[in-house]
């Protein structure tokens, strides 16, 4: 409630209140303690990333995966596409070397075992112990077909073939030279390891890296502008070199930000009868979101140096006029003694 009436969105409607994306995001980690009240503690590990919202740069890592949600979306689609290719010909041409090394649990091989003695036993058919563990050796053996159906061919290419650095092929098979299948191996392997590995997966770590380069460009950026720009009138640093006044100095009590935003809470606070002039113009100003009351491109401190400025080159100008006038006093009072003498 502190934080919905601090944003005013109790003024703006019920309907505002709703699409405010930080009042669903309140609203949320409310529900999450709740679930963690109630249902399970675990829920209350999820409110540990509330620190990714306060920390601006742990939330530009998360927004350089989102901001270009659409182009890593059409890239790791394309990806799924590839696959989707490659595991349709791992089935139709490669199925026997989809063989996988599997980690059976114990209780699986004895299950195995005491199913396959029990069958043989109700079927009458003589088996002495060799056979009978032989047969439940066979059958805990760590090694599995995984490409007898598309859909396991799918899945596995899946799961093994983006997880793996070198693609598919460090799973399958180690087929011989001797083999007449072994060319076709060897650019199967090649072209998933250069299209989906090389290419497409460097695709969408290449568009993460550089939008979060970008974020931080525009951060720098965003620094480097507050630092050597008036935020009210937008003069740079350099106008104020060899002045009075120091950028530091103006910005401090010339064009203070947080005193604008004062006079504008003031104006808004304040009783429309008791307004004078100045204040009742911003008001109207900003009622009409008019920004032409800022300075911009302005500043007391240099329109006053630059009339005294221009003081003094009048002062100069009239000082060389007078010893001009003087000079041409003192030539002619010469010229005139010359004329007497000749």
């Amino acid at each position: 409630v502190s934080f919905v009436g601090n944003r005013g969105t109790f003024i703006r409607g019920y309907k505002a209140m709703i699409m405010d994306v930080e009042f669903l995001y309140h609203v949320g980690y409310i529900l999450t303690s709740v679930l963690g009240l109630f249902v399970h503690e675990l829920f209350y590990s999820i409110l540990l990333f509330d620190l990714i919202y306060r920390e601006e740069t742990l939330f530009n890592v998360i927004k350089s995966v989102t901001r270009n949600g659409r182009s890593i979306l059409l890239t790791a689609l394309l990806a799924l596409i590839l696959v989707y290719l490659f595991s349709i010909v791992g089935f139709l041409f490669l199925k026997d070397d989809f063989i996988l090394e599997v980690d059976r649990l114990p209780d699986s091989k004895a299950k195995g075992s005491l199913a396959l003695g029990f069958g043989n036993h109700t079927a009458g058919v003589g088996c002495d112990c060799e056979s009978l563990c032989g047969a439940a050796e066979a059958e805990a053996e760590p090694w599995e077909r995984a490409c007898d159906t598309l859909l396991m061919c799918i899945v596995t290419v899946l799961n093994h073939g983006l997880r793996n650095g070198g693609g598919v092929g460090d799973i399958l098979r180690k087929p011989s030279k001797d083999e007449s299948l072994f060319p076709a191996r060897v650019v199967y392997d090649l072209l998933f390891f250069f299209i989906v590995i090389i290419i497409v997966l460097n695709l969408i770590f290449g568009v993460i890296i550089d939008t979060f380069a970008d974020l931080r460009s525009e951060k720098q950026k965003k620094e480097e502008i507050l630092k050597t720009t008036c935020f009210i009138c937008g003069l740079e640093r350099d106008k104020f070199d060899n002045k009075t006044v120091s950028f530091e100095e103006h910005i401090k009590y010339e064009h203070n930000m947080w005193n604008y935003l004062y006079f504008i809470v003031l104006v808004r606070v304040k009783n429309k009868t008791d307004y004078t002039g100045p204040e009742s113009y911003v008001a109207q100003m900003i009622k009409n979101k008019n920004l032409e009351w800022f300075p911009r491109m302005r500043a007391m401190s240099l329109v006053s140096n630059e009339g005294e400025g221009e003081q003094n080159e009048i002062r100069n100008l009239q000082d060389k006029l007078n010893t001009t006038m003087k000079l041409v006093s003192h030539l002619t009072s010469q010229l005139n003694e010359l004329k007497e003498q000749v």
